[in-house]
């Protein structure tokens, strides 16, 4: 197998001869000093071309047009991304971010089940069962890097999010300027049920969500489908999977006329024109209306134990309610109370703190006893998993705090790149009307005049009139 510098050297020449820079020097000395990872192919994408390899893992080329290009290549794996391909993928995008010929980034992905349902977790599974915990977490951090870096650079990022989205596919798009939903996605965080917390960045954008609708889904690992990931704001746009070659090819064809950087309205107005029409698809969002007010009555607690009471008592959704309530039964209690913590601290950090954050709870969950029964659940017995403590009442969540967040780890996480200071989830503009922005202006005007203020405002974007009606038609 090539050394790392000699497969970073050969990256840096695909991308155009692009100039290495201190910051790609200073990636390459961080990479280098990484474990190397359990057997992968990855490091067969050299090639310029997608179809070239069969065994590529991950394909990274600048196309012709400036249109630079990442594609995930693990149909059979359901795209899971290996460690190789953090690499890899962290390397192409900080490249591209100083490079003149990249004019916007491009990430799709193979096959038609899955955009990525996350990363290697038995891996690492098999990792700690072994007693390699340091080599694991050293591992591990690849994945915040990664997700750092796409979160900090300043080049316009598209991510086709087709099919199932889940873990680590969720924190290599939700930080892209444009995330496109089609009727195939199904978007979640289900880290909960494994023992685990949401990570991938989740503390950052999800208490940055409308409401309490990201708690809500941090907890429940709840399944998002096709138009509810555009209603949600998860997604910007919502295209059919049949018009996601040739939303492509039109994107080539903007990069081929422009001179630069993709102005962000140009790449708008050329997805818009494969955009699905929601007016006639009839596909109301399944969180509006009643139950999203539900769950910012019910979500609006402090402690679990408040959460699960309110859960009960709630009055009006109560079939939604009682669900809810019985697929929280089902998580790691050990998980939740942590993932209650990790929210309301995240939404106080810096998107940079937040990836930091996850990193030192990961460093801790991945050893946990809650993790192993969870994963060993989930991917060996498929029986249900046997928590310790088995109950709410039994966890101390001051005990939680000071444990995984208070008491810093030896070997914080280093990223790759400078950047991340934000403290507000930036890629917004193009997402539908929030929930609590319509519940306001409804109080002010009719039915009719609500619809179209927000038609108005938002230049008659596809589905903001059935999300209007959504919300207000209870």
């Amino acid at each position: 197998m090539t050394s790392k510098p000699g497969i970073i050297r050969n990256h840096l020449r695909m991308v155009n001869g692009t100039t290495a820079t201190r910051r790609l020097l200073a990636v390459q000395k961080t990479l280098a000093a990484s474990p190397p990872t359990p057997s992968s192919n990855a490091y067969h994408t050299q090639s310029t071309s997608v179809e070239t390899d069969d065994t590529a893992e991950v394909v990274i080329k600048q196309h012709p047009s400036g249109l630079s290009k990442i594609h995930l290549n693990r149909p059979t794996k359901l795209n899971a991304i290996s460690f190789n391909m953090c690499d890899l993928i962290s390397q192409g995008v900080l490249a591209w971010e100083r490079s003149e010929k990249s004019k916007a980034i491009l990430i799709t992905a193979a096959g038609n089940k899955a955009f990525s349902a996350g990363g290697d977790i038995r891996i690492l599974v098999d990792m700690e069962q072994s007693g390699r915990h340091e080599e694991c977490i050293a591992l591990f951090q690849k994945h915040p890097r990664l997700n750092h870096a796409v979160g900090s650079i300043n080049k316009p990022i598209i991510a086709f999010m087709h099919g199932i989205t889940m873990g680590g596919g969720v924190g290599l798009t939700i930080n892209a300027s444009f995330r496109i939903a089609t009727e195939t996605t199904v978007h979640a965080m289900p880290e909960t049920m494994i023992g685990h917390h949401p990570d991938a960045s989740a503390s950052f954008w999800m208490p940055r969500l409308d409401g309490f609708l990201g708690l809500y889904l941090m907890l429940t690992g709840r399944r998002l489908r096709g138009a509810d990931v555009y209603y949600s704001g998860i997604a910007t746009h919502y295209v059919h999977s049949s018009n996601l070659k040739k939303l492509e090819n039109a994107l080539e064809e903007l990069a081929n006329e422009s001179n630069g950087i993709l102005e962000q309205d140009a790449i708008n107005a050329v997805i818009v024109k494969y955009s699905v029409d929601l007016e006639q698809e009839k596909a109301p969002f399944s969180l509006g209306g009643g139950i999203y007010q539900a769950i910012n009555r019910c979500f609006q607690y402090d402690t679990m134990e408040e959460i699960m009471t309110a859960l009960k008592e709630e009055k009006y959704a109560v079939k939604w309610a009682k669900e809810t309530h019985d697929l929280l039964c089902q998580m790691s209690p050990t998980s939740l109370k942590l993932t209650l913590q990790l929210y309301h601290t995240g939404s106080q950090l810096s998107f940079v703190e937040c990836m930091k954050l996850e990193y030192q709870l990961t460093t801790k969950t991945l050893a946990s006893k809650e993790f192993s029964e969870g994963t060993s659940a989930a991917l060996i017995t498929k029986k249900a998993p046997n928590w310790n403590p088995p109950t709410l009442e039994q966890i101390d969540a001051k005990e939680i705090k000071r444990y995984f967040f208070d008491t810093p780890i030896c070997n914080p996480l280093i990223t790759l790149c400078e950047g991340g200071n934000h403290t507000e989830y930036l890629p917004t503009r193009f997402i539908l009307p929030r929930c609590s922005e319509i519940l306001d202006v409804s109080k002010t005007m009719n039915r009719d005049d609500t619809i179209n203020y927000f038609l108005k405002k938002h230049n008659g974007k596809s589905g903001v009139k059935i999300k209007v009606i959504s919300i207000i038609d209870k």
